[in-house]
């Protein structure tokens, strides 16, 4: 209960960009695939693409996880 409480006043929080928060989300995301066909492109071989992406993916994710 209190943790709902917490989401929907920080939902409310005017001080939070929510659509900017989007944006950032879908840039990363056109970054990374961007990434992987670059290396997929360059090296022909989707092993390294995948991994490229794998590891980009796992940066980024710990980037905006750890405050």
């Amino acid at each position: 209960m209190v943790l709902t409480n917490i989401v929907a006043a920080a939902l409310e929080d005017p001080l939070i960009d929510t659509k900017g928060e989007q944006t950032i989300i879908i840039f990363v995301w056109v970054l990374l695939i961007a990434i992987a066909t670059s290396v997929g492109l360059f090296s022909r071989r989707i092993e390294y693409a995948l991994a490229v992406a794998f590891v980009t993916s796992v940066i980024t994710i710990a980037f905006f996880l750890i405050p």
